[in-house]
């Protein structure tokens, strides 16, 4: 991490590469990505999220949303917002063509600066602070070569209104048991915390744009080594998903299915 006066970091003046070496519990910068389609009725709930993690979160960071070619008013929203307005030192905001949620990921992940990396969903299901609860069960320091992604099945998580997710998220997991090596419950909760020399790699080499990229992210992230640890959160659903049970759910199936064949054919050609 190169630390000068230029580096989009809240907070960043809390660090210095001595403090760094010697301070176990001061979180390492941070990058905050949040991918956004059509979210404009949940800009609020963003901005609240954001504006209560910088109020705790000890460390310093920077927020990259990616607006995914929205068809409504979200670029307007995010733009207009009084957080936005006020923080644009550490928070940024990039539009795009629409290229789905992996692709949205991938490009803020690829223009991330901190040594590690939370990926979240728009509607904070589960909010950024939740990263303070982790930190505290590891004493201010992630593993190495470790990849945390929150399980909304962890016997410690406290879940509310999942409804018809839950049906979903668990047949959609059936099937990445049975066709993969991952031993995970819940492998599609957005809030997963990456160290950035992994999760930029896995990003850089991502295939899979739609929903099942989380997949191809963790089945290679297995491949390659790399520790993968389910942790605990809060996630309170919010209305509004953007996944059908029945009309995604065949598309998801081919999309785990084209994921499975060419990541054991890639990783057999090594």
């Amino acid at each position: 991490m190169n630390f000068n006066k230029n580096s989009y970091f809240y907070n960043l003046n809390k660090f210095s590469p001595d403090l760094l070496m010697t301070d176990t519990t001061m979180p390492l910068p941070l990058s905050l990505v949040i991918p956004c389609y059509n979210e404009s009725d949940r800009i609020g709930l963003l901005f609240a999220g954001l504006s209560s993690f910088k109020q705790k979160w000890p460390g310093a960071f920077e927020v990259i949303i990616i607006n995914d070619g929205s068809k409504d008013n979200t670029e307007a929203l995010l733009l207009d917002n009084e957080f936005y307005k006020q923080n644009k030192d550490f928070v940024s905001i990039y539009s795009q063509a629409n290229t789905g949620k992996g692709g949205a990921l991938r490009n803020g992940v690829l223009k991330a600066k901190g040594d590690f990396i939370l990926t979240l969903d728009a509607d904070m299901a589960a909010p950024p602070e939740e990263l303070t609860k982790w930190y505290a069960m590891w004493n201010g320091r992630p593993a190495d070569n470790t990849i945390y992604i929150g399980s909304r099945e962890h016997k410690d998580s406290m879940i509310t209104k999942q409804g018809d997710r839950k049906v979903a998220g668990n047949i959609f997991n059936t099937i990445v048991r049975i066709l993969t090596p991952l031993k995970i419950r819940d492998t599609q909760c957005g809030f997963k915390l990456y160290p950035a020399d992994a999760g930029k790699k896995l990003f850089t080499n991502l295939q899979t744009y739609g929903w099942a990229h989380d997949v191809e992210l963790l089945y290679k992230a297995y491949l390659d080594k790399v520790n993968i640890v389910e942790m605990p959160l809060a996630w309170n659903a919010v209305e509004g998903s953007k996944i059908s049970l029945f009309s995604d759910g065949f598309k998801m199936l081919t999309e785990i299915m084209t994921i499975v064949v060419r990541t054991r054919a890639q990783y057999t050609k090594k």
